[in-house]
């Protein structure tokens, strides 16, 4: 009987692979001899393992619509609710029990992931959770299974950002490597005394900076139907070598932000009037600042740990319909806009400042 252990990682199994036999003996024997220890050392970890595979063995049932409303029928007697409990009970470990196995059967590289473990614990967790919860026979037990319940798909409501995030972050990262490097060296065929390929020595901030505010405006406007001015201060001669197109991309992504934030925030106090929005720009000695500051009422203290995420955005989903039709028509012009490469929506997506967050790393 082959050694397991239910930590995830490496699974002896993976270690059938004639190539790295051949590559790694010594490490074949060492992790073929820890597990196998393992294994029989350690009673709870055999027999969880051999009761996912258990359950893992049995076939998937459809879900219906007509079994889902035979057990959500009105009125509903705690002899119905008593028997959804018990069909749930004996559904959802066959479900999870599945997804454990597909994980363990990963690659060992993709199982190393610190995302794709932390899925993994959620999963066997949620399974193990289940499986031990006494019989239902009662309201009491039902009613505490369902609390149960509550809490696994809570935790579960991060599945997907979680396995996208580190994916997401390091294919980002990868692209904009790929493109600079390339894009380089096309650049290169064009001579321009102050351009290195397409790193400008000469890279002009201030100019920069007022060329995305007048894109950004132009959206602001389309959108609101209004837009605060900007003005530009510091420094503003200040020259330094920059990839121009990554600063654009950053300095429009801060923008849009703020030019939103201005005037959607007048709207809230009653504001007749938007202030402008400041740039300021300082040179020290090896770095070079630039800092965008706006009157648009901050940003929510519960929002601060998401502004990073993917996906997370402020803009609401239950507008009415005249401030849709809105939407309707600015996301035609933004449309347009990201075909042409010059960046997306003044808000909504969610990506613009973890893009912009992975451009400056």
């Amino acid at each position: 009987m082959r050694g397991r252990t239910f930590r995830f990682g490496i699974f002896p199994e993976h270690l059938n692979n004639g190539r790295l036999k051949a590559t790694f003996p010594l490490f074949q024997r060492h992790i073929t001899r820890r597990y196998t220890t393992t294994r029989y050392t350690t009673s709870v970890v055999s027999f969880y393992d051999d009761k996912v595979t258990k359950y893992a063995e049995q076939s998937i049932r459809p879900v219906t619509l007509k079994q889902l409303i035979q057990f959500g029928q009105p009125p509903l007697s705690t002899s119905i609710l008593l028997d959804s409990a018990r069909y749930t009970k004996s559904e959802l470990p066959v479900r999870l029990a599945h997804r454990v196995k597909a994980l363990q059967k990963l690659p060992f590289i993709v199982g190393t992931n610190p995302y794709i473990k932390k899925i993994y614990q959620l999963y066997f967790d949620s399974f193990e959770l289940i499986c031990n919860f006494p019989e239902i026979t009662d309201e009491s037990t039902d009613d505490k299974f369902a609390e149960m319940l509550a809490q696994i798909v809570a935790s579960h409501s991060e599945n997907i950002p979680t396995l996208a995030k580190d994916f997401l972050d390091d294919m980002i990262s990868a692209r904009i490597g790929i493109r600079l490097i390339a894009e380089q060296h096309i650049a290169l065929h064009n001579a321009n005394p102050n351009v290195i390929g397409i790193i400008d020595t000469r890279t002009n901030p201030a100019k920069l900076i007022q060329s995305c505010a007048n894109w950004v405006r132009e959206l602001c406007e389309g959108h609101y139907g209004s837009s605060p001015d900007i003005i530009i201060d510091g420094q503003t001669d200040t020259r330094f070598a920059y990839v121009p197109v990554h600063l654009e991309y950053i300095i429009s992504e801060v923008l849009k932000n703020s030019y939103r934030a201005t005037v959607e925030y007048s709207s809230k106090i009653d504001r007749n009037f938007h202030p402008p929005i400041v740039a300021t720009i300082s040179k020290g000695e090896n770095n070079v600042g630039i800092r965008i500051r706006d009157q648009g009422g901050g940003v929510a203290p519960d929002h601060l740990p998401s502004i990073f995420d993917y996906s997370f955005t402020t803009v609401p989903h239950d507008e009415d319909s005249n401030t849709a039709e809105v939407d309707n028509i600015l996301s035609n012009v933004s449309r347009r806009a990201m075909q042409a490469g010059l960046g997306g929506p003044i808000a909504g997506l969610g990506y613009g400042l973890v893009f912009e967050l992975i451009n400056i790393v």
